[in-house]
C-alpha cells in the first residue's frame, strides 16, 4: 500500500471538486464485484479498499472509480437506470457515459453533484450509437 493510500476499511476521500474520468471497464468491474459480494452476504458486507483496488486495472484512480460507481448505485436505487438494465445486467452505455460524465464530489454531508437529466440523455444517445 502506498503511503498516501487510505487504510483498509476507511472510506475513500477525493478532494472536493470534479471527480476524475475513469476507464468504463473499471466501473463495470467494481459494479460487478460489489453485486457479487453483496449477493453472497445478503447485503451485509463491508467492502475494503483492497477489494476495490483488486477489481480495478493497474494504475486506475480507485477513489474516482468508487465515487462514480457509488453515483450509479444511487441512480439505480432511484430507478432511473431501469431502461438500461436487462436481466440484471447494466448496459455498456451506462458505464461508458458514467466514466467521463462531469461529476463533482462535495464536502461530507453534502450530496455529490450530478446533472441526472444530462447524464440520462447521454446514456440514451450512447445506446443508440452502438
Amino acid at each position: 500500500m502506498a503511503a498516501n493510500d487510505p487504510p483498509l476499511n476507511e472510506p475513500f476521500d477525493i478532494p472536493d471538486g470534479p471527480i476524475p474520468a475513469v476507464d468504463p471497464a473499471d466501473l463495470r468491474s467494481v459494479w460487478e464485484m460489489q453485486r457479487e459480494i453483496l449477493a453472497r452476504t445478503g447485503g451485509g458486507a463491508i467492502l475494503s479498499n483492497e477489494l476495490y483496488k483488486r477489481a480495478c486495472s493497474s494504475g486506475a484512480n480507485v477513489e474516482a472509480v468508487w465515487c462514480r460507481t457509488s453515483m450509479l448505485g444511487a441512480l439505480e436505487v432511484l430507478g432511473v437506470l431501469a431502461p438500461w438494465i436487462h436481466d440484471g445486467v447494466v448496459s455498456d452505455a451506462v458505464f461508458k457515459v458514467a466514466a467521463t460524465f462531469p461529476m463533482k464530489d462535495m464536502p461530507i454531508g453534502v450530496p455529490q453533484e450530478l446533472d441526472v437529466d444530462g447524464f440520462l440523455t447521454q446514456v440514451a444517445a450512447s445506446k443508440t450509437e452502438g
